[in-house]
């Protein structure tokens, strides 16, 4: 969270207890080695009070999330999923491949959750 500034959000199980996970999370040991020592910790404590407030209201991300499934899903039936290649290069052109055909796919108007989960199992 720190090293890049973003609450990764997370959504719980169904036995999920946000108390342990607030107990869980600590300072990253990196920050102790930093000059500003105090604006980390600060920062450290913002990100993780914004995080904690997100899982409180997850609810209302049960539908984007389920919507990034299915555009994932879509992204594996183009070949992800037999991602063997030998070289970096290679990987790197294989699954830009595949987010130009998502993308293509999504912008010729292909949004809908019920058309995306039927592209994915073509």
């Amino acid at each position: 969270m720190n090293e890049y500034r973003i609450v990764p959000l997370i959504f719980p199980r169904n036995n999920f207890n946000i108390n342990r996970l607030d107990r869980i999370l600590s300072y990253p040991l990196s920050i102790f080695s930093s000059k500003n020592l105090m604006s980390k910790i600060k920062l450290f404590k913002a990100l993780k009070a914004k995080l904690m407030n997100l899982l409180r209201g997850w609810e209302k991300f049960k539908a984007l999330r389920s919507m990034i499934e299915d555009v994932f899903k879509l992204a594996k039936s183009f070949g992800l999923r037999k991602l063997h290649r030998y070289t970096r290069r290679s990987v790197l052109k294989f699954a830009a491949l595949n987010v130009l055909l998502v993308g293509i796919f999504v912008a010729m108007g292909f949004r809908e959750k019920k058309v995306l989960q039927r592209l994915a199992e073509m």
